[in-house]
């Protein structure tokens, strides 16, 4: 069964305090009442795949540090799970607008 062997093609290496800081977004999003309860399962089953998978290291001058893989479907709800995390911030600029200008000077 080779689906078993397969290695998540997306790869990010954290340092102990980012992997630490992702982990504490997926275990704050799993507590929130969002009218979408797939949500909170969805950061649930991240959190508990990171902690089972996940591969700490350290280099050669004992720094320590995370490798973290994600196939290309995990990636896209940790994404998820990051900007709706991030939805508490106050965002003024509207990046949009900058995109469709931006956009449309390409297109010309």
């Amino acid at each position: 069964m080779s689906h078993l062997t397969r290695t998540p093609g997306i790869k990010l290496t954290l340092d102990k305090d980012l992997f630490n800081q992702l982990l504490s977004v997926l275990d704050y999003n799993k507590n929130l009442n969002i009218k979408d309860e797939n949500f909170s399962n969805i950061a649930e089953k991240l959190k508990d795949k990171l902690l089972k998978y996940c591969v700490p290291r350290a280099n050669d001058e004992g720094i320590e540090f995370v490798d973290v893989r994600f196939f290309p479907n995990e990636a896209s709800d940790m994404i998820w799970q990051l900007l709706l995390r991030a939805e508490k911030n106050d965002n003024k600029e509207d990046y949009y607008s900058q995109l469709l200008t931006r956009h449309l000077e390409d297109v010309e």
